[in-house]
């Protein structure tokens, strides 16, 4: 899952302006959120489309990631990557093949749920939706970048269930016109998992090719 998220510097200015204060009930709605992704062993299933709004292509594929504490492992077709708090693999089995490396912190954003939603909302101005109404189950809130932080998106729209505070989707409208729409399909909690399900197993892949990056 790699970053597909950069609109001309006047238009994204003049986005930042619009919404020049926070609201800070929205932000504690989404601080909420993040926290219980961190709080418990997650498992969730989800739909991930991207839209090419120049040539009107869009792609859709299905996937899974659990998470323990800073411990993931994300499952998409044909990739399968491992992180144990330290060290990445990322398994492609058709090619029979792994590789090893120490991630930076923007490149676990990229790939972690519970980190993106932190990722979007740290140095960004949030403000509910003009779409979010009273009556309908969940919250709609925009997260706008800092024009100085040269981000590739110039808008988030990002759905929060009202009753639960699960992230339902978030649609991340990117400058150069392709959208990526992450969609939550299922959602489960307070899951047990080893510490080993995180860890690529090299001893009982001992035919696999190693490319070490570390």
């Amino acid at each position: 899952m790699k970053r597909l998220l950069i609109i001309p510097i006047l238009l994204l200015f003049s986005l930042t302006l619009l919404v020049a204060q926070d609201d800070a009930k929205a932000r504690a709605i989404l601080d909420k959120t993040s926290e219980k992704y961190k709080q418990t062993t997650c498992k969730i299933e989800f739909n991930l489309t991207l839209e090419d709004t120049k040539s009107e292509k869009k792609d859709m594929i299905k996937g899974d990631v659990v998470i323990k504490d800073k411990k993931f492992k994300l499952t998409v077709p044909k990739v399968q990557t491992y992180f144990d708090g330290k060290t990445q693999y990322v398994y492609m089995p058709k090619n029979n093949e792994v590789s090893i490396s120490t991630p930076s912190l923007q490149e676990l954003q990229d790939s972690n749920p519970a980190l993106i939603l932190t990722s979007y909302t740290k140095h960004s101005t949030i403000r509910f939706s003009l779409d979010n109404k009273s009556n309908l189950p969940y919250h709609v809130i925009d997260v706008f970048p800092d024009y100085k932080s040269k981000k590739g998106y110039y808008k988030v729209i990002i759905k929060i269930d009202k009753k639960t505070n699960n992230l339902l989707s978030m649609h991340v409208l990117s400058q150069n016109g392709v959208h990526t729409l992450f969609e939550v399909t299922n959602f489960e909690k307070d899951l047990k998992y080893d510490d080993s399900f995180f860890v690529f197993d090299l001893k009982s892949n001992p035919k696999v090719i190693q490319n070490d990056l570390r």
